[in-house]
């Protein structure tokens, strides 16, 4: 007989299973017309402004959402909100990446680009290899984590599993700085970094360039009160050792919100 956490575990991935193929059968009945690709952009882009508005109002994003659900018909815009349901069920056992499996399970993802999501098990192993130890005796009121290539955010909740296994809210203990190149899966991490309510700011550009061309705060930015945090934080810092010309300064990262400083950050609709 199985023990408890056994029959457990095995739940959680019958579970798991039947929500994957629930979300797969609901998304391939959406406009069947489409190239697969455009659909699934289409719910991450609308999924993500749908959470972002939900908290702080952006025109712009709220006019993409309206844009790119005109272009549906009744019965597939009725879907979509079914798709982000199964999302956030398929979410809420622990935080892990489910958009990236579920993007590679579609098999639309550029190949040309070398778009392959790590997988959630082998994230898992290497967050609690690489930061696990360090979290036993956490005395910093708060961490910060830099994702330069974040893909769908998978290392992420990876280490941010790894942060409640040891009895620390990443609500309260962890802020994020995610960046991507390609703006749909900036966009999933987003979303699902905003379903386990971690605070952070997902920018869509180019870590090695440094171009920017739009910055995302989670909800749990703004409702912990995080800019404040972090200027504190750089205020009660030691001052930057000095450097020579001839050295390479590194970007300060994008930590006020800039939505509406458009000088800043071009946000590209």
């Amino acid at each position: 007989m199985k023990d408890p956490k056994q029959r457990g575990r095995a739940m959680t991935y019958q579970n798991e299973h039947e929500g994957f193929s629930e979300f797969l059968k609901t998304f391939k009945d959406i406009a069947r017309h489409k190239h697969r690709y455009d659909v699934f952009r289409d719910f991450v882009t609308m999924a993500a402004c749908s959470l972002h508005n939900s908290l702080a109002k952006d025109e712009k994003r709220e006019a993409e959402y309206m844009q790119i659900i005109g272009n549906y018909e009744k019965k597939d815009q009725e879907a979509f909100p079914t798709l982000l349901s199964i999302l956030v069920a398929l979410l809420e056992n622990e935080p892990r990446d489910i958009l990236g499996p579920l993007y590679m399970q579609l098999e639309i993802s550029s190949k040309d680009q070398g778009q392959f999501f790590t997988p959630p098990e082998l994230s898992e192993l290497m967050a609690a290899i690489t930061y696990g130890p360090d979290l036993t005796n956490l005395k910093q009121d708060f961490i910060t984590l830099s994702e330069p290539a974040c893909g769908a955010g998978g290392m992420v909740l990876s280490f941010v599993k790894i942060l409640i296994s040891h009895k620390h809210n990443p609500a309260e203990k962890l802020w994020v700085q995610c960046i991507d190149v390609d703006r749909m899966s900036a966009l999933m991490c987003y979303i699902q970094l905003t379903l386990w309510n971690v605070p952070g700011e997902i920018i869509v550009g180019n870590t090695l360039t440094w171009e920017l061309r739009e910055v995302w705060y989670t909800p749990a930015h703004h409702m912990g009160f995080w800019a404040n945090k972090l200027a504190r934080r750089e205020e009660e810092a030691e001052p930057a050792p000095q450097i020579t010309a001839e050295e390479t300064k590194r970007p300060e990262p994008a930590r006020e919100d800039t939505s509406a400083d458009p000088k800043q950050f071009d946000f590209g609709f």
